[in-house]
């Protein structure tokens, strides 16, 4: 029985461990380019606007938008945008491009965009540091609409690193399906809205996100790494494409 039992649970094992080695999303990732590389957005990007600069005014009423709408659909799905991954772009992205992407279906796209969101990371880091911006639920005590993310020393509010991933993967997305683009966009726009609806960012760390987005974009496509990744997923990309329409 014994060994009967040891066998079954080895085959299990091995079953198991096949599986795994052709899953994508357990692979492990690395960045198109390090923060040594990365482009120096403080250098770019405008100071944050300050609580007696009029442009705060602005920041004031957007976060008093956002917290109207926490208890909305809006609000919820602003929630779920906080966990934002390859994975979730995927899920997000799909009902405006007719198809659905699912990292089995296009793991040279999942690819892709893992390794953009890390490449983000590299992207946004000198700035955040540099510019240094309390977070709204910070400045005004009180909850987020996401309060396991929260922390009391995370000064990194500017520019917006989550609307940075997703304008940096939407326009990858856009360029790879131009038919699409406004919905495409519509969505990397709307991933960027929930942050301030959840008062995890003002308005102003959002918009400097997307800037910030359009920097790395035009500094990752002469890396020779992320062209040969993108030409991957294009072509990924085509062929699921031309098998869904027959």
């Amino acid at each position: 029985m014994t060994k009967r039992f040891l066998l079954a649970a080895a085959f299990v094992m091995s079953a198991a461990a096949a599986l795994a080695e052709g899953d994508v999303t357990k692979e492990k990732f690395s960045p198109f380019f390090t923060r040594e590389e990365a482009p120096h957005l403080e250098h770019v990007l405008p100071e944050p606007p300050s609580l007696t600069d009029p442009l705060f005014h602005n920041d004031w009423v957007q976060y008093q938008w956002g917290r109207s709408m926490q208890d909305s659909e809006r609000g919820r799905l602003a929630v779920d945008d906080a966990s934002i991954g390859a994975g979730y772009f995927m899920k997000r992205f799909t009902p405006e491009v007719g198809i659905e992407l699912t990292p089995e279906t296009h793991p040279e796209l999942f690819r892709l965009f893992s390794r953009l969101h890390l490449t983000e990371q590299q992207a946004g880091a000198s700035a955040k540091a540099f510019f240094h911006r309390v977070r709204p639920y910070q400045q005004f005590k009180e909850p987020s609409g996401v309060p396991r993310h929260e922390s009391a020393t995370d000064f990194t509010s500017y520019p917006s690193g989550h609307t940075h991933a997703s304008w940096l993967v939407g326009l990858a997305l856009a360029s790879i399906d131009p038919e699409h683009t406004e919905g495409i966009m519509k969505v990397a726009y709307e991933l960027g809205q929930s942050r301030v609806i959840v008062g995890f960012h003002y308005q102003s760390d959002v918009d400097a996100g997307r800037v910030a987005a359009s920097i790395t974009f035009a500094r990752v496509m002469s890396e020779p790494e992320f062209q040969k990744q993108y030409e991957k997923a294009r072509k990924e990309y085509a062929k699921v494409k031309r098998a869904a329409k027959k």
